[in-house]
């Protein structure tokens, strides 16, 4: 009789051990799996989304275009993350896109500062040559 009452015993903190570790593992790690892949969904959308951008920015010519261009990233983007069964919101990819035009223009705004920069020391030099 004792031996049974100590075998429930070990069964019940057992069993309520086996619930514990169950719901640590729902409200604990399975959240954070999911963060963790949806960075990384985010990360490869974000990669995407800079390539066609760059893509886009080399073969649409012309000013005046950003909204054709846009178009044509937004479509892309769209069916690229649609295979790799990615979703984000019209919203999220906007600024992503966004956010790879700026990188663009600043870079472009750095090369003409840097090119202006080297026009006026060529200048100056010239000047004090003659």
């Amino acid at each position: 009789m004792f031996h049974q009452l100590i075998m429930d015993l070990l069964f019940a903190v057992f069993y309520g051990f086996a619930i514990w570790a169950i719901h640590a593992i729902v409200t604990i790690v399975v959240p954070f799996i999911k963060v963790k892949i949806s960075t990384s969904q985010y990360s490869w959308a974000a990669e995407i989304i800079d390539h066609a951008v760059h893509a886009f920015e080399q073969t649409v010519s012309g000013s005046g275009r950003g909204e054709e261009k846009f178009i044509l990233v937004m479509e892309a983007v769209n069916r690229e993350l649609g295979k790799l069964g990615i979703k984000l919101t019209e919203e999220q990819i906007t600024i992503l896109i966004e956010a790879a035009v700026q990188e663009i223009n600043k870079y472009r705004i750095t090369e003409v500062a840097t090119c202006v920069e080297d026009c006026t020391d060529e200048v100056r030099e010239s000047d004090s040559n003659s």
